[in-house]
C-alpha cells in the first residue's frame, strides 16, 4: 500500500511536469513508468505514444517494446526492438529492467533468445551474426546475466566474428557459476585453439571429457575438418607425452589403471570421434601394453591392422607382443623396422618390455646383424644394431662398436663418430683394468680417427691416432693398415706437423712427426721436416 501511494505521488508529479514542460520526454517517460508499476499498462502505452513517432529515442523504444510484449503483440515488440538495436544504445534497458516485472523480464529474455536463434538458423553472415549478438545481449540483460543458453550462444557468435577474447569472457562467465558446463568448456577450449593456446585448449577439453565424453565427441565431430584435425593432434600429442612420462616414472613395466585413467579416456574419445585415423588405435594399444593387458592389446592390434600389419609402427607393436612371448629374434626383427624411422618411438616401445627381455632382444638383434653383415647386407644390419643399442643403452659397449663399424661401412661417418664418442667417453680418463683393454681402446681410437679423417676433421683424428699409438703401438698400426693405410695416415701427420711448424709450435710439430714416422718410417717428407725442426731447435737464433 505504501509503495502504491508513492507511485501515485510520482505519477501526479510527472503529470504536473508534463503540463509545465510539454515538449520534454522526461515527464512522459516518468509518468509511463509509474503507470506500468501501478498495473495501468494501457495508459502507460498511450502516454508513450503521445510523445510522437518522429525519431523516437532509445529509452522510449525500449519501454514501448516491453509494453507490447506484455500486451502479447510479439511482432510489434520485435519491430520496436529492431529499431532499438539500430539506435545502437541498448544500455537504456538496464534502468528499465530494474523496475520491470519479473514475468516481463522473462518474456523479454525468451523472446530475444528465440529471435537470435532464428536469425542464426537462417544465415551466418557477419551482419546476421551481429544482429543475433544484439538480441542475445538483451536476453542476457533481462536475466541479470544468468541466461546461460544466451551467454553460450553469444560466445559462439563472438568466436564466429573473430572476437575470440570476448568469446572466452562469456564462456568463462558461465564456468564461473557452473564449472562443469560441458558446452562452455568445449566452446572455450575450441576458442583457445583458434588463438593457438594449446595448453589452455587441452585443459578445457580434458575437463569436459571427465564430465561427459559423449557431448565432447559430438562437439569435436561438429568442427570443420582443419580445426578437428588440429584439436585431435593436440590431444594425441598430450596423451603420448603423458603416457611416456607415466611409463618412464613407473618402477615396473605394468602401470596402475588409475595412472592411465585420463589418457585411456582421451584415446577412446579419439577413436569414437575420428575412428579412421590409425594413430588413435596405436595409442590405445600402447596404453593396453602399459597396463600389462597383452592379450587385449594383441586383439585390438589384429582387429584394426590385420594379422600381419604392413605399417612399420604397427609391426613394432607386434614386436613388443612377441617380446612378452619371449620370441626375441622375431621381436628384434619387427622392432628394427621402426629403428631408422622413429628412434624416439622405438625407445618408448622398449620401455614397455622388461629389462631382462630387452637384453635378450639386444643379443638376438646383434647376432642377426652379424649374420647379415657377413653377407655384405650392411643396410639390413644397421636397424638391428640400433635395436640392440637402444635396448640396453651403454650397458654393452660392444653393440655401439658393432654399429659404428656398420655405419662406417655405409659411409655414415658422422654417426659412426657419435657412437664411438659414447664408447670412448665411457672409459675416458680411467686406467686400463685388464691387459686386453689398451688394445681395444687403441682400436676404438683408430676407428674414430679414420671416420674423422673421412669427415675432413684431421686435427681431431690426429689426436686419436696419437693416443692410440701411445696406448698400444702394434695394435694401432694394425688398425691403420686395415683402415686408411700407413701412407695416408702419415700424410695426415705431415700436414698437421707442417701447420704447427708454420705457427712455430715446434714441440707440437715434433710430436706429430715422431708419431707419423712410427706409422710410416719411409715417409721422406716427414724425415726432412724432422731434420729441419731439429736444426731450428738446436739453433733457435737467426740473424737477418
Amino acid at each position: 500500500a505504501a509503495l502504491r501511494l508513492i507511485l501515485c505521488g510520482v505519477h501526479s508529479l510527472a503529470a504536473l511536469l508534463m503540463e509545465l514542460q510539454p515538449s520534454a520526454d522526461g515527464p512522459q517517460v516518468l509518468a509511463a513508468d509509474a503507470l506500468y508499476q501501478l498495473g495501468r499498462v494501457e495508459e502507460a502505452y498511450r502516454v508513450l505514444l503521445s510523445i510522437g513517432p518522429t525519431n523516437p529515442r532509445a529509452p522510449i523504444l525500449a519501454r514501448l517494446a516491453l509494453l507490447q510484449l506484455h500486451r502479447g503483440f510479439l511482432y510489434d515488440s520485435n519491430q520496436l526492438l529492431k529499431k532499438l538495436i539500430l539506435c545502437g544504445d541498448t544500455s537504456c534497458l538496464c534502468p528499465l529492467l530494474l523496475v520491470a516485472q519479473k514475468k516481463d523480464r522473462a518474456l523479454l529474455q525468451g523472446h530475444c533468445h528465440s529471435v537470435a536463434k532464428r536469425i542464426l538458423e537462417g544465415s551466418r553472415d557477419e551482419s546476421s551474426v551481429r544482429e543475433a549478438v544484439a538480441y542475445l545481449s538483451i536476453a542476457i540483460m533481462a536475466s541479470s546475466g544468468k541466461a546461460v543458453d544466451s551467454l553460450l550462444e553469444r560466445a559462439r557468435c563472438y568466436a564466429l566474428l573473430g572476437q575470440r577474447k570476448t568469446a572466452i569472457f562469456d564462456f568463462s562467465a558461465i564456468l564461473k557459476e557452473d564449472p562443469k558446463n560441458v558446452p562452455a568448456l568445449c566452446g572455450r577450449g575450441f576458442t583457445y585453439l583458434m588463438l593457438n593456446q594449446e595448453k589452455e585448449c587441452i585443459r578445457d577439453i580434458l575437463a569436459a571429457l571427465q564430465i561427459n565424453a559423449d557431448v565432447v565427441i559430438k562437439d569435436i565431430q561438429s568442427l570443420k575438418d582443419r580445426i578437428q584435425k588440429l584439436v585431435c593432434d593436440w590431444l594425441h600429442q598430450f596423451c603420448q607425452t603423458c603416457l611416456k612420462e607415466i611409463v618412464n616414472n613407473n618402477s615396473t613395466v605394468s602401470c596402475h589403471e588409475e595412472q592411465l585413467k585420463e589418457v585411456l579416456k582421451v584415446s577412446k574419445a579419439l577413436m569414437n570421434a575420428v575412428g579412421r585415423d590409425p594413430r588413435w588405435h596405436l595409442l590405445y594399444v600402447d596404453i593396453l601394453l602399459a597396463k600389462g593387458e597383452v592379450e587385449a592389446a594383441g586383439a585390438h592390434l589384429c582387429q584394426n591392422f590385420g594379422q600381419e600389419p604392413r605399417d612399420a609402427v604397427a609391426q613394432a607393436r607386434v614386436g613388443v607382443l612377441e617380446a612378452w612371448q619371449k620370441n626375441h629374434l622375431n621381436a628384434a626383427r619387427r622392432l628394427s623396422r621402426l629403428a631408422e624411422k622413429d628412434s624416439s618411438d622405438l625407445n618408448f616401445l622398449l620401455t614397455l618390455i622388461r629389462f631382462n627381455q630387452r637384453k635378450n632382444i639386444a643379443q638376438a638383434a646383434a647376432q642377426e646383424a652379424s649374420r647379415v653383415s657377413s653377407a655384405g647386407q650392411w643396410d639390413q644390419a644397421l636397424p638391428l644394431l640400433t635395436v640392440a643399442v637402444q635396448a640396453v643403452g651403454d650397458h654393452r659397449l660392444q653393440y655401439l662398436r658393432q654399429r659404428a663399424a656398420c655405419l662406417a661401412q655405409l659411409g655414415l661417418h658422422e654417426r659412426a663418430i657419435a657412437d664411438l664418442d659414447r664408447v670412448i667417453h665411457k672409459y675416458g680418463g680411467s686406467e686400463p683394468r685388464t691387459s686386453d683393454e689398451p688394445q681395444i681402446w687403441a682400436e676404438d681410437l683408430c676407428r674414430r680417427g679414420r671416420s674423422l679423417v673421412l669427415c675432413s676433421k684431421e686435427p681431431a683424428a690426429l689426436e686419436d691416432f696419437t693416443h692410440a699409438l701411445d696406448l698400444d703401438r702394434d695394435q694401432a698400426i694394425k688398425c691403420v693398415e686395415v683402415g686408411l693405410g700407413r701412407t695416408r695416415v702419415s700424410e695426415c701427420f705431415l700436414r698437421g706437423a707442417l701447420q704447427h711448424y708454420g705457427e712455430q709450435q715446434l714441440s707440437k710439430a715434433w710430436m706429430l712427426i715422431e708419431h707419423g714416422l712410427v706409422v710410416d718410417s719411409e715417409n721422406v717428407e716427414l724425415r726432412r721436416l724432422r731434420a729441419r725442426v731439429k736444426r731450428e731447435v738446436a739453433s733457435p737464433c737467426n740473424v737477418n
